[in-house]
Parts: structure tokens; sequence; C-alpha cells
């Protein structure tokens, strides 16, 4: 069973570590621009499922690849 961590405050460098792994495949996959609004608002989608709902890496990508779907799929009505 994956690990879960609800609403932790502190993240360690490990922790960090797969945020920031999972930001960057996205960020590849998607063509964002780090420097954007939209990086941004990704990084703190990231955390918030880090700490609300996953920390399995895998999990955390897939997660944030869902709700980055649906968000584009609400936008496009």
């Amino acid at each position: 069973m994956p690990r879960r961590r609800f609403n932790r405050t502190h993240l360690s460098p490990y922790d960090l570590a797969v945020c920031e792994r999972v930001y960057d495949q996205v960020c590849k996959d998607e063509h964002i621009d780090p420097l954007s609004r939209d990086a941004e608002a990704l990084a703190v989608m990231i955390v918030a499922i880090f700490r609300n709902i996953t920390t399995n890496e895998r999990e955390l990508l897939e997660e944030v690849r869902s709700l980055r779907r649906s968000k584009g799929a609400e936008q496009a009505h």
C-alpha cells in the first residue's frame, strides 16, 4: 500500500525531489514554460496532491495528468 500523508506542512528533501520529478515531467510533456503562471499553478497542484492524496510518484503523476486533462476538457466547453 502506498504511503499516504494528509496535509503535511513540512516536506523532506526526498518529498521535494518526488514533486520536482513530477513537475519536470509534466512541464516537458505539455511544453510548459517553467517561468509561466501555468507552471506556478502546476507546482501548487502537485504539492497539494502530494500532501493530501498520494506520495507515490507514479500515482502523483497520474493524478496530476488526470486533473489537468479534466480541467482542459472543462475549459473547452
